[in-house]
């Protein structure tokens, strides 16, 4: 085992990915959460780190002497949704959407920036994103909000810093990319593609769970001026064409496993379009990676496409993915980074 670890580490083309290797593997041997620490501190280091709070822990230390206005009606304010509901809290949502305004947010009100500045109750804001805090603090700082009365939600929470996948100085873009997003959730991630790269021409888009796969419809009729041809698809990537038991859970977590849910895969290979040549796959498939390349064998092989493959779902990823893709393309060269302030969002990348 350690003589397979000493090989994968060397796969590595430089020093920052393997000292991320060595803190993972650390971690995943011991159990110890300054590996973790030391993980975050090198990859963000003005990120907080996670305390291992859940979310009723949150809500109940946020104040009750005053009004708490979440900033951010998204993914973190669905999630605490259920245990507002429980809580004492006098609440309210804050977004700069102006849909979000006009249209509530799971039938709740939801104010506007200018709405809030102008708020003459007592208040505490908890910033509920990951992608805009600085700016988000920024505003309400230059707005007359106290520091004191501003609460970072991230270190209460396991949280992506939101800048995965196309960012990286390694990666360099076509005139013609034609990109596989597995494990779409939302569309979100080509939806960021597009933005990084006007040479995105289209987008295969996987999205096995039935809720996703609706809001991935929704958004790709929305954002059709801002989107290359996109092809939703309603299968979970995997090395055949199959049905699995899914839990669906209608977020970013959801995945094949013991649930009641019954879900149609599909294999890559057999499902794009023979004439297209494909230049980018990311997957974030929660565990299903390794099938989920095992069905990508024959595009891999013949396009050896830039790849940006979730490595954190399962303790053996960080062993059996870059060995796998090794085999079916010796000359990748492997980088590894992480986005998170806890054990998750590491990405494992192979590039020409």
């Amino acid at each position: 085992m350690i003589n397979k670890l000493n090989q994968i580490y060397n796969m590595f083309s430089d020093e920052l990915s393997k000292e991320l290797y060595r803190l993972r593997v650390n971690w995943l041997m011991t159990g110890k959460h300054e590996y973790i620490e030391k993980i975050v501190e090198l990859s963000h280091p003005e990120f907080p780190v996670w305390n291992s709070r859940d979310e009723k822990e949150f809500l109940d230390i946020l104040p009750r002497d005053r009004k708490i206005v979440f900033y951010g009606a998204g993914t973190f304010a669905e999630r605490l949704l259920p245990y507002l509901a429980e809580s004492s809290l006098n609440f309210v949502f804050c977004d700069m959407n102006s849909e979000r305004q006009q249209e509530g947010f799971f039938g709740y009100s939801v104010i506007s920036p200018q709405n809030l500045i102008d708020m003459c109750d007592d208040k505490a804001v908890v910033i509920c994103t990951t992608k805009y805090v600085q700016e988000v603090e920024k505003y309400l700082l230059d707005n007359g909000i106290r520091k004191d009365e501003i609460i970072d939600i991230r270190s209460y929470f396991k949280c992506g810093t939101g800048d995965e996948y196309f960012n990286e100085e390694f990666l360099n873009y076509s005139e013609r990319e034609i990109f596989i997003d597995a494990g779409s959730f939302d569309l979100g991630t080509t939806i960021e593609f597009k933005k990084k790269c006007i040479g995105l021409t289209k987008a295969y888009a996987f999205e096995p769970d039935a809720s996703n796969y609706q809001k991935c419809l929704i958004k790709s009729e929305k954002e059709k001026e801002k989107l290359p041809k996109t092809v939703v698809l309603p299968y979970g990537t995997w090395s055949s064409a199959t049905e699995l038991c899914f839990d669906s859970t209608a977020d970013g977590c959801s995945h094949i496993g013991n649930g009641k849910t019954i879900i149609k895969t599909a294999a890559i290979d057999d499902i794009v379009d023979k004439n297209d040549k494909i230049t980018f796959i990311k997957m974030d498939v929660e565990g299903a990676e390794l099938e989920s390349l095992k069905g990508a064998k024959k595009i891999i092989q013949r396009d050896k496409p830039k790849m940006a493959i979730c490595i954190y779902h399962k303790p053996e990823d960080v062993i059996t993915l870059p060995v796998y893709i090794k085999e079916l393309v010796p000359e990748y060269k492997f980088y590894l980074r992480s986005y998170s302030n806890a054990d998750n969002e590491m990405v494992l990348y192979a590039v020409i």
